[in-house]
C-alpha cells in the first residue's frame, strides 16, 4: 500500500474499529460487572490465602488438606467475627441515627462558637472582613434533615438485615469460589496460556507475573495499614473514652484501603464524633491519629505504594481518581495496581528484543520459556563471567 492517504484512511479506520469494539466491550462488562467483581474478589482472596497455604506445604502437608485447613479457620474466624462484630455495630448505628438531631445541634453550637472567638480575634485586629458561618450553614435546616433523616434509618432496619443476609450469602459464594480458584487456579491459567500461539505464550506468562507482582505489593501495603489502623483507631478511642469506638474504628479501616484518601477520613470520623460527645479529648485523638499514620506510611510501610508496586506518587493519585470515575470505591482501590499492570506492560512492549529476553529471564522460570534463546544467553553470560571464576553462566538472575 503506497498510497499514502489510503494508508492514513486504513489507519483511521481500524482505529474507529478498535474504539468502537472497545466500547462493547465496556457494555458487556457493565452488563456484567457484579460477577466479574465476584470472580475478581475470589481471585484476590486465593492470593492473599496463598502464602498460608505455601507455608503449610513447606511443612510437610499436603496442597488439599492444607487448603481445607486454611479454609476452615478462616470460616471459623470470619464466624467469629460475624457473631461479635455485627451485634454490636448495629447497636451503635441505631444509636447514632437516634442522636443525629442532638449532634446536629451540639455542632452547631460548636461552630458558632468558633465564628464568635474568629470574629472576636478580627474584630481585635482592625479587620473588616467577619465570619459568617449561618448564611453558609443554616442551623434549622441542618436540623430538620437530621430529624428526617433519623427515622429512615431505624424504619429500614428490615431492609438493613436483608441486605446483610444478602451480603453474607455473597461472601460464602466468593470464598467457594475462590477455594476453587486455589485448587486449580494455576492449572487452568496454564492451560489458557498453552492454547495461545508460541509467540504469545511468554508475553502472557509476563503479564501475569505482572498482575501478581503489582497486586502483591499493593495489597500487603494496604492490608497492612487498614489493620493497624482500624485497630489503633479502636484502642486510641477506649482510652481516651470515645464513644462509638468500634464503628470508628471498622469504617477507618475501610477507609484506609483506599490510597491517599483513605487516611483523611480515617482522622476526621473519630475527631468528628470527638468533638460531639467528648470534645475534651478531641485534640489529644487528634494529635494520637495523626502519630498513628505518621507510624504507619513512614515506618511501617514507608513508601509501599510507590517502591513495591513501582509507581510514581503522581502516577498513584492518579490512579486513585481515574478508579473512583470509573468504578466507583472499587475503581478507587483496584485503580493503582492495574496502573502499575498497565505501565509494566506498556514498558514492556517499548523494549527492545533483548532487552525484552532479559526482563523474561529475570522474573519467569528458564524452563518456561519458549521464545528466548537460552543458549546464547548463556554463552552472554559465560563471556561476561571473568576468567578463572569457574562456573558456567546462568541464564536466570
Amino acid at each position: 500500500m503506497r498510497d499514502p492517504w489510503l494508508r492514513a484512511l486504513s489507519i483511521l479506520g481500524c482505529a474507529i474499529a478498535g474504539i468502537y469494539l472497545v466500547g462493547l466491550l465496556w457494555q458487556v462488562i457493565q452488563e456484567f460487572s457484579d460477577i466479574i467483581l465476584l470472580f475478581f474478589l475470589a481471585w484476590l482472596v486465593a492470593f492473599v490465602l496463598e502464602p498460608v497455604v505455601s507455608t503449610l506445604v513447606e511443612s510437610r502437608v499436603p496442597r488439599l488438606p492444607a487448603i481445607g485447613l486454611t479454609y476452615l479457620t478462616l470460616l471459623v474466624l470470619f464466624s467469629l467475627g460475624v457473631i461479635l462484630l455485627v451485634p454490636a455495630l448495629s447497636l451503635q448505628v441505631v444509636e447514632v441515627a437516634r442522636n443525629l438531631p442532638t449532634y446536629v445541634e451540639q455542632a452547631t453550637a460548636l461552630l458558632n462558637g468558633v465564628q464568635a472567638t474568629a470574629n472576636d480575634w478580627l474584630t481585635g485586629h482592625g479587620s473588616p472582613v467577619l465570619v459568617d458561618l449561618k448564611s453558609a450553614l443554616d442551623p434549622q435546616e441542618l436540623s430538620r434533615r437530621a430529624d428526617a433523616l433519623g427515622p429512615p434509618i431505624l424504619s429500614n432496619a428490615i431492609g438493613l438485615a436483608t441486605g446483610a443476609a444478602t451480603l453474607l450469602v455473597q461472601v460464602v459464594i466468593m470464598l467457594i469460589l475462590s477455594f476453587y480458584f486455589m485448587v486449580d487456579g494455576a492449572r487452568l491459567a496454564d492451560s489458557f496460556i498453552m492454547a495461545l500461539p508460541l509467540r504469545a505464550q511468554d508475553d502472557a506468562r509476563f503479564l501475569v507475573a505482572s498482575i501478581h507482582r503489582a497486586f502483591a505489593g499493593f495489597l500487603r501495603g494496604q492490608m497492612i495499614q487498614a489493620v493497624l489502623g482500624g485497630v489503633g483507631t479502636g484502642l486510641l478511642m477506649s482510652v481516651l473514652q470515645v464513644d462509638y469506638a468500634l464503628l470508628s474504628s471498622v469504617v477507618a479501616a475501610l477507609v484506609l484501603l483506599i490510597p491517599f484518601v483513605g487516611p483523611v477520613v480515617a482522622v476526621v470520623l473519630p475527631v468528628t464524633i470527638a468533638l460531639l460527645t467528648h470534645p475534651d479529648a478531641a485534640v489529644y485523638l487528634f494529635v494520637a491519629l495523626l502519630a498513628l499514620q505518621q507510624v504507619l506510611f513512614n515506618v511501617l510501610a514507608p513508601r509501599i505504594l510507590s517502591q513495591q508496586i513501582g509507581l510514581h506518587p503522581l502516577l498513584v493519585f492518579f490512579a486513585v481518581l481515574a478508579g473512583a470515575r470509573v468504578a466507583g470505591v472499587w475503581g478507587a482501590i483496584f485503580g493503582v495496581p492495574i496502573v502499575a499492570v498497565v505501565t509494566t506492560m506498556t514498558s514492556f512492549y517499548r523494549a527492545s528484543h533483548e532487552e525484552r529476553a532479559a526482563r523474561l529471564l529475570e522474573h519467569l522460570p528458564a524452563e518456561e520459556l519458549v521464545s528466548v534463546d537460552l543458549t546464547t544467553s548463556q554463552e552472554s553470560d559465560a563471556e561476561l563471567m571473568p576468567s578463572g571464576a569457574g562456573g558456567k553462566g546462568v541464564a536466570r538472575s
